[in-house]
């Protein structure tokens, strides 16, 4: 492959990842906003339990989803470590940043999810 489509490809995984988050940050809203009018105060266990189930599980497709794409992006990083241009050197050594960021996305949901589950309950 070219440098140009490459550099295209890697663009495109930059977009998905952020595009990936949609639902997730639709679901924590509502149950932040769920969480800051009362909603969870007076409702029963197994609601909570499903609020949690659709937050985790939102949470963990999502996440699967952008560690896939930093992965594939990943390979970009790899066939870009011959690149002539200035934006194709940049993006090759962006290697680490991709490895940093599945850690931290990682423990960023990690982190989300037991806030979440302390304010439904």
């Amino acid at each position: 492959m070219d440098e140009v489509t490459l550099i295209n490809i890697w663009n495109a995984k930059r977009k998905s990842i952020a595009q990936s988050q949609l639902v997730s940050v639709i679901m924590i809203a509502t149950v932040v906003a769920l969480v800051s009018t009362g909603q969870f105060a007076n409702t029963t266990d197994e609601i909570r339990l499903l609020a949690l189930a659709a937050v985790a599980s939102t949470g963990i497709l999502s996440l699967i989803s952008q560690l896939a794409i930093v992965r594939e992006a990943s390979m970009v990083v790899k066939d870009l470590a011959k690149a002539k241009t200035n934006t194709g050197k940049i993006i090759a050594a962006s290697g680490s940043y991709l490895q940093l960021t599945q850690v931290v996305m990682v423990g960023f949901a990690i982190a989300l999810f037991a806030v979440m589950a302390v304010a439904i309950y």
